[in-house]
């Protein structure tokens, strides 16, 4: 029997099952290490092992291990595997425990039937020489605690005494007036009202803004229905008589004479131009109502009526009509024909 127990355990490292014949089968489950949460116990891994009473087949892993290390015959060998099964079930059946060294040990519930108590050894080949051992737990302090310890020792860290930047300060204190100041007094004053800022760059070419005159006149505005307006309006200030004023060409803007206007005058201050002849009528009567020799003096090349305040045979003359005429009518200009 013991040659049997012998080969019943060696054959457990090499093999995952060792069938005894007419008895059970011995099974080895393999088992990942594991570590006991309340105990603090680690176990390497290993092999479990079970006991199957259905595998009573005889593969001849068994007898053949026997007539390999006995110098015996397989028919030998058999009964040798005979003998310890049938001692077995007479101890079983007398109530009492068959150990199996180093495998664990087989014994009958009340109900008969055979249990089976597995021993500790490991047969796991890669675990060899390891064994299960028990480690107290880590006492950790929590964070607070922590913290207290870190910086129980540590004196106060002094303050760090920022240097002023004197020369920013000063500079700074004088920038920030003059900034002030310089949007400030344009917004308070009249110095951009009159601005043209068309002619601040030099390399742009200085046209002529084309739109209606804003003249105030005693007509109210909604008797004269509402006009396309193409004719240039001079959007510089007050020009002096002294001051010479460029006249606008005839190429630009041609304009068939009214028989009541003389043909040898080629200057005319223009104060406006309308699609509708009834608007410029009435424009005309406002000028006249404020003492201002307004006229019809025909149509433009875009067909609208050109009303003048002034007519002129030299540019001299024309100059200085315009800067009168503009006392009155700021948005008046020069036509040449």
């Amino acid at each position: 029997m013991e040659k049997v127990e012998k080969h019943i355990s060696e054959l457990l490292y090499e093999h995952d099952c060792v069938i005894v014949p007419e008895l059970g089968g011995f099974v080895t489950n393999y088992a990942s290490a594991k570590i006991h949460p309340t105990q603090h116990t680690f176990t390497p891994p290993s092999k479990n092992i079970v006991f199957n009473k259905n595998l009573k087949n005889n593969d001849g892993l068994l007898a053949n291990r026997i007539v390999t290390f006995e110098n015996t015959n397989y028919p030998e060998a058999l009964k040798y595997i005979n003998r310890f099964v049938e001692n077995t079930n007479a101890e079983l059946k007398k109530g009492a425990k068959v150990k199996i060294d180093e495998v664990g040990v087989l014994f009958l519930d009340v109900e008969r039937n055979i249990q089976f108590e597995p021993s500790t050894h490991n047969y796991l080949l890669q675990a060899f020489g390891l064994s299960s051992f028990q480690s107290p737990a880590i006492k950790r302090d929590n964070i607070s605690k922590r913290i207290e310890k870190e910086f129980k020792d540590r004196g106060a860290i002094p303050a760090e005494k920022k240097k002023i930047n004197v020369k920013r300060i000063v500079a700074l204190a004088i920038a920030v007036p003059l900034v002030f100041g310089m949007i400030w007094v344009p917004l308070k004053t009249d110095l951009l009202k009159n601005t043209n800022y068309s002619n601040l760059n030099p390399f742009a070419k200085h046209e002529m803004k084309v739109e209606a005159p804003k003249s105030k006149v005693a007509v109210p505005l909604k008797e004269i229905k509402k006009d396309t307006v193409v004719l240039p309006v001079i959007t510089e200030t007050q020009t002096p008589a002294a001051t010479l004023v460029e006249p606008v060409k005839a190429d630009s803007t041609s304009v068939s004479k009214n028989n009541d206007v003389n043909l040898d005058f080629k200057y005319h201050v223009v104060a406006g131009c309308f699609a509708i002849e009834n608007n410029a009528i009435k424009f005309v009567t406002s000028l006249q109502q404020q003492n201002i020799d307004a006229a019809i003096i025909g149509k433009n090349n875009k067909n609208l009526f050109v009303v003048s305040c002034g007519n002129f045979a030299t540019y001299k003359e024309a100059n200085n009509g315009l800067a009168g005429l503009r006392k009155q009518l700021p948005n008046v200009w020069l036509y040449k024909n």
